[in-house]
């Protein structure tokens, strides 16, 4: 069930003056707010102009890792509040962040300070409920007694994500979402790790000096860290490395985990190293294009950058190569470099992997 508490001069836009603090229940809702929050919330949704945020296109939520908010479970990330959350970010067509901290009163202090949108804290606590400049938006389930809290700042944010909530928690989605942290479900436990390989995958990211989790990361996006997974195109391993690429590498064997993972991460130096040819293409954008080269090959990402050049963009950022390069119809007369566009499957690999390793960073130590 969704709820507003507002403060006091938040009604003030709707026609309405309140002096107090009011909760709002869907079923028992003053007429003004009826009218936005039923007749249209998607309106509400889709117009983040109408609030403010801490970033540009972000919206950023500061949350704990207790219970089942926020968790890792092999090696993907999942929670109640990490799934709501991405939901309404999806309705407002922005990118969720995630900042993570146990602490509910530092939690507060991240709002207060601008370096979050949204704070999710347990209402049981009744010295949260007291604290003044605050909308509460309830956005709990059986087990989970939450609440996100907005700034008394941003009273459109929290219009906005009642309107959305109200509305949500009527589909079959959430109903699906919710049954997954239900009461009868104990909370989850992070693990203390990521994979059973992490001590592998530490040994060898630090002979090229890349961030384990990183690594971590990568792993994941192609195996799922499932030793024995192939591939249709006879990619085998954690690493998903294909025998030719690895007498490439000098492996005669990659069968066993360790060797494996060795030649993927010489797989990635040798990337690095063909990229860092480029003086133009820096670090942060280096690693974008070896992990794409790591899924389509080095070769291709040199024709899609061609082809971003001839359009007249920068082809040593890879949101240029991304935007460039996409999918579209060609006929029989035209030209070869025309003809080839970057998959989906690339542009997911890249994005999928950097925001995975956004949140290991949360729960773990480099």
């Amino acid at each position: 069930m969704a709820f507003l508490q507002l403060n006091a001069y938040t009604l003030k836009s709707c026609g309405t003056y309140i002096r107090r603090p009011v909760r709002l229940h869907k079923t028992k809702i003053l007429l003004p707010v009826a009218c936005l929050v039923f007749l249209y919330p998607q309106k509400i949704a889709e117009n983040p102009e109408m609030f403010s945020f801490v970033k540009d296109d972000c919206l950023v939520a500061a949350l704990g890792t207790t219970g089942n908010s926020y968790f890792l479970k092999n090696g993907q990330v999942t929670g109640y509040h990490f799934d709501l959350i991405t939901e309404y970010c999806k309705a407002i067509n922005r990118k969720p962040v995630f900042i993570v901290e146990e602490d509910a009163g530092k939690r507060l202090n991240l709002l207060f300070s601008d370096a979050a949108d949204i704070a999710v804290c347990n209402m049981k606590a009744d010295s949260i409920l007291q604290i003044k400049n605050i909308n509460h938006v309830r956005a709990d389930n059986a087990f989970l007694h939450t609440h996100w809290l907005v700034s008394g700042r941003n009273n459109g944010l929290a219009r906005s994500m009642t309107a959305w909530l109200n509305s949500y928690i009527e589909t079959k989605d959430y109903k699906l979402l919710a049954s997954k942290y239900n009461a009868a479900r104990k909370p989850y436990k992070s693990r203390t790790y990521i994979s059973e390989y992490d001590d592998l995958i530490k040994k060898y990211s630090s002979k090229i000096n890349w961030d384990w989790r990183l690594i971590a990361s990568l792993v994941c996006q192609e195996s799922k860290f499932i030793p024995d997974v192939k591939s249709r195109k006879d990619a085998s391993g954690l690493m998903q490395i294909r025998k030719q690429t690895a007498e490439f590498l000098g492996f005669d064997s990659i069968d066993s985990n360790e060797k494996n993972i060795a030649a993927g991460i010489r797989l990635i130096k040798f990337l690095e190293n063909y990229f860092a040819k480029d003086s133009t293409i820096d670090a942060a954008e280096r690693t974008k294009f070896v992990l794409a080269a790591y899924n389509a090959g080095h070769g291709k990402i040199d024709i899609f950058r061609k082809n971003t050049e001839r359009k007249g963009f920068n082809s040593s950022i890879w949101a240029n190569v991304e935007n460039t390069n996409t999918k579209q119809k060609h006929g029989k007369n035209q030209t070869f470099s025309q003809k080839h566009f970057l998959s989906k499957e690339t542009v997911l690999f890249v994005s999928e992997i950097l925001d995975r390793y956004e949140h290991y960073k949360n729960f773990f130590e480099e």
